[in-house]
């Protein structure tokens, strides 16, 4: 049989209506309350449907206890409403002639026409609930009506009572039931395009995550690379007074060893900001900063800074001041050099 849609949602869940223990209900119900519900139902439905298994005992003369036997068969069905709503209206067709089953056709029409069950099957099922309760009405009051004196009602009179009654009882809990099946499936699909913008939104922050590390990435490349520049001037002035050192070490020992602290106050600076670079680069890893050597302490050069490099636009760029100085160091050395060979010759 075709279920209902209630109970496709609760598996759709998650299966939680399988899962004791999580706040599910057992096998085809999404909650407990729901199980309780219907138990309830049928037992008032099973109720019923003993009473008046009773009353149709007495009118056809079978036994009471077959009668009795019968109704709570019939009304205990309401149970299985979620699960097969067929076969509830079905039984309740089945059981319209022995004048039983009141709450079982209503609740029952009202649970098809709420599930998926396809709309075809829905309005049969409902036309022919109609029909049987018109015939069984209209055999009803041809009783009555024939068995009191005096009352001779128009023909029109019965039938148009009969199908009143007919339509009156089956109509109503096939509407709602339809409204309500459209309001959960109304419900199911804005909360299915809830959870698609979700995971939108959350693949755009993952991405828009991305770009921002890729630029990161990309900055400190671009810083890192400029520091190169910066520590390959350093190398060159060096090498340059390394020469001049050379060329005065014999004639001149004072002008030696200035030329040799020199030498060594760019050899720390330059390994200072090796250092920087490194640790540029190592952020985008471990987050580790470049830590100064002990050695760089000693000499009267200041480190260069890297949080004071602007790095998008505007500001000075730290090859520029490299530059600047690197070309006022070689112009100092190269005079150096240039005053140690005059004298040597």
């Amino acid at each position: 049989m075709t279920e209902s849609g209630e109970g496709a949602h609760a598996r759709d869940q998650g299966g939680r209506s399988g899962a004791p223990g999580d706040g599910g209900g057992p096998w085809w119900w999404e909650r407990r309350r729901g199980l309780a519900l219907d138990v309830v139902l049928g037992l008032l439905s099973a109720l019923e449907c003993a009473v008046e298994g009773v009353k149709f005992s007495e009118t056809t003369g079978v036994p009471v206890v077959l009668g009795v036997l019968l109704g709570v068969v019939a009304g205990s069905v309401l149970v299985l409403r979620r699960r097969w709503p067929i076969v509830v209206v079905l039984v309740a067709i089945a059981v319209t002639p022995a004048e039983m089953g009141f709450l079982l056709s209503m609740v029952g029409l009202y649970s098809l026409a709420a599930s998926d069950v396809p709309r075809r099957i829905t309005v049969w099922l409902a036309g022919m609930m109609v029909v049987g309760a018109l015939i069984i009405t209209v055999i009803r009051l041809h009783q009555t009506v024939g068995q009191e004196a005096g009352f001779d009602p128009p023909a029109w009179f019965i039938p148009l009572v009969s199908l009143a009654a007919a339509v009156g009882v089956s109509v109503p809990p096939l509407l709602l039931g339809l409204y309500a099946g459209a309001r959960r499936r109304l419900v199911e699909s804005l909360r299915e395009r809830a959870d698609g913008l979700e995971r939108e939104l959350s693949l755009l922050a993952d991405r828009a995550e991305e770009r921002a590390e890729w630029a990161r990435n990309e900055e400190r490349t671009r810083i890192a690379r400029e520091m190169h520049d910066v520590v390959a001037h350093r190398v060159s002035l060096m090498v340059v007074h390394a020469a001049a050192l050379q060329a005065v070490a014999l004639k001149d020992p004072e002008k030696a060893s200035k030329n040799a602290a020199l030498v060594g106050d760019m050899g720390r600076q330059a390994l200072t900001e090796l250092r920087t670079m490194l640790g540029v680069l190592r952020t985008a890893d471990g987050g580790t900063r470049a830590v100064p050597s002990p050695e760089a302490d000693r000499g009267p050069v200041e480190p260069v800074e890297p949080e004071r490099v602007p790095v998008a636009g505007g500001g000075a760029r730290p090859s520029r001041l490299a530059d600047f100085a690197a070309s006022a160091s070689g112009r100092s050395a190269g005079a150096d050099a240039d005053g140690a060979e005059r004298r040597q010759g």
